[in-house]
């Protein structure tokens, strides 16, 4: 079967979809699955007690800009949590003993059992803010929040191709110093300590095709079609012609 000049502009246009060698161009890939790894949150006074909630992680969803030229990446995605993320406990100042009780407080991470991303890596390094917030009594006060935690990150791309991006990306630390993050208290300003780990071996996400790319593909398909219908038609109106003749010449022999 004939294309005719359908097939070589086709082919052009399904080789040319990926960006073109010899320029500066970001290419945008996508990834999700799972993830593992945690982030805990506490929420003491001063600092000078214990007591948190550590929510797992699930799976991750992102879309990934890389521009190999400008050695940056763009990371846009949420987290889910497969454990909760909100939990409430004690506050227990570590300098007492036997430790006494002197507060509670509630803590949510994230939002809705998992929080949104969107971080610039420059080189290897970058960082991820996971919202945060608590509330509680302490010492008959009360008192609430919300905050981010800064999670610092660091990012090593593998091989990037017009098809495919493949990275790590790993993270971990189990006990951050907190910062004030709530004011008042009579011992002083609450401090939100945390930890966390993220752990991101090998991943590997794949091109996504820009729309402009896409439309060419289809106007390519749309033109294949078109041909392949022409083709059968010239060969649908040849074999009825000859069907003809053939009727023809038998009316004539008799």
């Amino acid at each position: 079967m004939k294309f005719g000049g359908s097939l070589p502009i086709l082919a052009a246009l399904i080789f040319g979809l990926g960006p073109k060698t010899g320029h500066a161009q970001t290419q945008e890939y996508y990834y999700s699955g799972p993830i593992s790894g945690f982030i805990s949150a506490g929420l003491t006074p001063s600092g000078l007690g214990q007591g948190g909630i550590a929510a797992a992680f699930g799976t991750i969803t992102e879309t990934l800009f890389y521009n190999p030229t400008a050695n940056t990446l763009q990371e846009e995605g949420s987290v889910t949590f497969n454990s909760r993320s909100e939990g409430s406990f004690f506050i227990s100042p570590q300098i007492d003993f036997p430790p006494e009780d002197v507060g509670l407080a509630t803590v949510t991470v994230g939002n809705n059992g998992g929080f949104q991303f969107d971080t610039t890596f420059r080189g290897a390094s970058g960082e991820i803010l996971v919202p945060v917030s608590g509330s509680g009594i302490y010492q008959g006060q009360e008192f609430s929040a919300s905050w981010d935690l800064d999670f610092p990150m660091t990012i090593h791309i593998l091989a990037a191709t017009s098809a495919s991006l493949t990275f790590s990306q790993n993270e971990q630390d189990f006990l951050e110093p907190g910062s004030p993050v709530v004011d008042g208290l009579a011992t002083g300003n609450d401090d939100g300590t945390f930890g966390e780990q993220w752990i991101q071996s090998s991943v590997v996400a794949t091109a996504v095709p820009e729309p402009g790319s896409l439309a060419l593909l289809g106007l390519g398909l749309s033109a294949l079609a078109f041909s392949s219908w022409q083709t059968k038609r010239r060969l649908f109106l040849a074999s009825r012609s000859r069907a003809l003749a053939v009727v023809e010449q038998i009316f004539r022999a008799n």
